[in-house]
C-alpha cells in the first residue's frame, strides 16, 4: 500500500504536519483537516455516536476529507461487532466486553478479524509469552490494538525466560495492523519485531528490552520476497535503554530495519536514546528506508549494565551484506538530529551505496558528526541529551523544535 494511504488511515499528513485528531469519547465532533497531503480521519474513541470526517487540508497539496466512523461502543450497554477489550484484571474466559474484558492479547488475536479494534485498558499487563500477530487486516479495515483514550497501558514481559533467543514481546507477522498508545518493556529480545507489511506502530514507547526496541526484519526464508517486512510506518515512537547483556551490548538498538527487508519502511517523529548499541541500525538493508524528523542521542551510553561491545552511533545507515536479500541502499534521512552519541552521529558503515542526508542537526558526537557521509544543510544545536529526553511532544504527537 502506498505510504500516503497508510497515513490516511491514521488521520495524519505526510508532507506538512498532521491530519485530524481522534474525536473524544462519545463525541460527534469533526476531525481536523490536515494542512498537507491529507485530511483528518474521524475519531475512533470508545463511546457512542459516529464522528464526522475531517475537512480537506489547505495549502499547496489540498487534503481530502476524512471518513465517518463510529466508536466501538454501539450503545450504552452494548459492544459493536469487532470491538473487544483487554485489561490487567480480565479473564480470557470473559466475552471481551468493557465490563468483562479479556486478559491477553493472545485471546484478542483469536477473535480478531479485519476491522477489529482491541482496546487495551489502563494498568500493567504482565505477560510471560510472546504475542504473535499472524492474522491480517486489509487496507481499508486494519486490525487495531489501541490504548484506551487518555491512558498508557504497559505491557511488561519481565517474566519471559531470559537467555533464550527470539523471545520477543510482540511479533507482527501479519499485514495491516495498527498498534497505538502502548508502553512495552522488559522483553527478553525485541519489544516489537515486524516481519509483516503495511503495519503502523504509532505513539508506542519501548524500553529496557533485551535487544532492539523495535526491529523490522524478514526471516531468511523470505529473504528476497518484497512482500515481507515492507511498507511499515513507525510514527512518533520512543525507544530507549534497551540492552542485550548476554552479548555485552552489541545488538540492542533503539530502532532497526536491517538485514532482509522489503521496500517502503518509514520512521517518522521518533526518538532513540541510551541504547546499548545504536539509535538506528540499517545494517545490510538492501531497500531504501526513510527516516524523517527523528532524534538519536546518548546512544552507546547505558543507564543499567555495561556495553563494551556497543557501537554508540546515532544513525547507522548500512553495513556490509552477509547473505541473500542483503546489500546496500540509498537510505533517505531528512530533518534528523544526532547528538551526544558515543561514536558517530551519522555513519555510512560500509554501505555499498551512499545515503542521502538533508537538514541535519548535530553536536558532540564523540567520533564525529558525520562518518563517510555529509549533510546539506546542517545545523549545530545546543540541546543536550538530558534535555531532549524530557521534552514534551506537540499535541499531535510530533517532535518539538530543537535548538
Amino acid at each position: 500500500m502506498p505510504l500516503l494511504k497508510e497515513i490516511l488511515i491514521t488521520g495524519l499528513a505526510v508532507l506538512a504536519g498532521c491530519g485530524g485528531s481522534d474525536a473524544a469519547p462519545s463525541s460527534t465532533a469533526a476531525g481536523t483537516g490536515g494542512s498537507g497531503a491529507s485530511g483528518g480521519a474521524a475519531g475512533d474513541g470508545p463511546g457512542g455516536g459516529s464522528a464526522t470526517g475531517g475537512a480537506g487540508g489547505a495549502g499547496a497539496f489540498g487534503g481530502t476529507g476524512g471518513t465517518t466512523n463510529g466508536g466501538p461502543d454501539a450503545g450504552a450497554d452494548a459492544v459493536a461487532p469487532g470491538a473487544y477489550y483487554i485489561a490487567p484484571d480480565g479473564l480470557d474466559t470473559n466475552p471481551g466486553t468493557e465490563a468483562l474484558p479479556f486478559k491477553t492479547l493472545t485471546r484478542g488475536h483469536a477473535v480478531a478479524r479485519a476491522g477489529t479494534t482491541l482496546w487495551i485498558m489502563a494498568g500493567t499487563l504482565d505477560y510471560g509469552t510472546t504475542m504473535v500477530f499472524s492474522k491480517s487486516g486489509t487496507e481499508t479495515d486494519p486490525i487495531r490494538v489501541w490504548a484506551m483514550p487518555g491512558t498508557r497501558p504497559i505491557l511488561d514481559y519481565a517474566s519471559l525466560p531470559r537467555g533464550v533467543s527470539a523471545l520477543r514481546g510482540i511479533e507482527v507477522r501479519g499485514n495491516y495492523w495498527h498498534i497505538k498508545g502502548l508502553e512495552i518493556q522488559n522483553a527478553a529480545d525485541n519489544g516489537i519485531a515486524i516481519s509483516g507489511s503495511h503495519n503502523i506502530i504509532e505513539d508506542v514507547i519501548l524500553h529496557n528490552n533485551g535487544d532492539t526496541g523495535l526491529q523490522i526484519t524478514a526471516n531468511s526464508a523470505m529473504a528476497t520476497d518484497n512482500a515481507y517486512a515492507a511498507h511499515n510506518l513507525v510514527l512518533n515512537c520512543d525507544s530507549y535503554e534497551n540492552l542485550d547483556q548476554e552479548t555485552a551490548g552489541e545488538n540492542a538498538d533503539g530502532f532497526a530495519a536491517k538485514l532482509r527487508i522489503g521496500p517502503g519502511n518509514v520512521f517518522r517523529g521518533c526518538r532513540a536514546w541510551n541504547n546499548a548499541d545504536d539509535g538506528w541500525d540499517l545494517f545490510a538493508a538492501d531497500d531504501v528506508v526513510v527516516i524523517d524528523d527523528c532524534w538519536a542521542f546518548l546512544n552507546g551510553t547505558t543507564i543499567n549494565g555495561t556495553n563494551p561491545a556497543g557501537d554508540g552511533n546515532g544513525f547507522k545507515l548500512g553495513g556490509k551484506p552477509v547473505g541473500p536479500g542483503e546489500g546496500g541502499a540509498v537510505h533517505l534521512v531528512t530533518h534528523a538530529a544526532a547528538f551526544d552519541n558515543a561514536s558517530c552521529g551519522f555513519t555510512r558503515n560500509n554501505n555499498l551505496e551512499t545515503p542521502v542526508l538533508t537538514d541535519c542537526a548535530v553536536h558532540t558526537n564523540e567520533k564525529g558528526d558525520y562518518c563517510s557521509l555529509s549533510c546539506s544543510p546542517e545545523t549545530m544545536i545546543a540541546t543536550t541529551g538530558a534535555e531532549a529526553k524530557v521534552l514534551k511532544r506537540n499535541e499531535d504527537g510530533s517532535l518539538p523544535a530543537i535548538h
